[in-house]
């Protein structure tokens, strides 16, 4: 195995976009399922910078036909990548999950503007978009020696593209909030702009034309939930971590929508919970 990764990173390194005939005159059946086999790499020069960017070009740039694009999908979305050893935390799999995600981004990016996929197959991705992110637990951001695993970003990454996609039903809306609630309240205390990847979803919420009631109603309760949890007795770095995460995220959102000029109803509520926990 680290003999074909060797092989595959002097490969992607020898790859030159800027002559796209040198691109198609290669096997690129064979070099994505490649690909694929090492998009979790440690070796973060070439999970990231090589396999991502490589997937990045031949993906935006046409080079791929729809059976390798949806070979790409049906791959990145099985117990093998998406799914694989999900629940661990603190192990090397988070990076096939985190990257496979983003790779996913990719696809369905470019099927929402192309539509090329099977409907099936775009509903099952989207579905997969909410039972990957509500369960992953590793919260890691920037492993070192290992580079960025970023699961929770790059999940919410995946649930914004999925939202996005024009086969996404408002009847999902709910889940998506509370899936994004559930990322906020996990045993960890983020501090690599997870907060503010995670707005991107609700606003992507918004712009499919979610009222702003349902948002409003929704920051409140998870406001009331997190008070619930508290033990005015008792210190638990548990619910520390998780009132940060919540302070940062209703921040992050307040200065996003006042940004756009929208959601005021939703900045007041937000004003009078900050307010709130300030004085208490």
């Amino acid at each position: 195995m680290e003999n074909t990764a060797l092989l595959l990173k002097e490969e992607l390194k020898d790859l030159d976009f800027k002559q796209p005939e040198t691109i198609k005159n290669k096997d690129l059946n064979q070099l994505i399922q490649q690909m694929a086999d090492h998009i979790g790499s440690t070796d973060s020069e070439l999970r990231d910078k090589l396999i991502y960017t490589s997937f990045y070009y031949l993906i935006q740039h046409d080079y791929l036909n729809e059976k390798q694009m949806t070979y790409i999908l049906e791959t990145c979305l099985d117990e093998k990548h998406l799914f694989l050893n999900l629940g661990n935390s603190e192990d090397d799999s988070v990076f096939t999950r985190a990257f496979s995600s983003l790779v996913v981004v990719l696809i369905l990016g470019k099927d929402s503007s192309d539509r090329f996929l099977s409907d099936p197959l775009v509903i099952h991705a989207i579905e997969s978009s909410l039972l990957y992110l509500n369960k992953e637990k590793d919260t890691r951001g920037f492993v070192e020696g290992k580079g960025w695993a970023h699961s929770i970003a790059h999940g919410a990454d995946l649930l914004d593209e999925a939202i996005k996609h024009p086969l996404f039903e408002m009847d999902l809306a709910d889940d998506c909030l509370k899936t994004i609630g559930n990322c906020i309240l996990k045993e960890a205390a983020y501090t690599d702009h997870e907060d503010e990847r995670l707005i991107y979803p609700v606003e992507a919420l918004l712009d499919k034309g979610m009222d702003e009631s349902v948002l409003e109603k929704w920051i409140t309760n998870l406001s009331d939930y997190h008070s619930e949890m508290q033990n005015p007795n008792e210190f638990s770095l548990s619910i520390f971590r998780k009132k940060t995460n919540l302070s940062n995220f209703l921040k992050t959102l307040y200065f996003r929508l006042m940004f756009k000029n929208e959601g005021f109803c939703t900045r007041k509520r937000i004003v009078e919970i900050l307010e709130k926990w300030h004085l208490n």
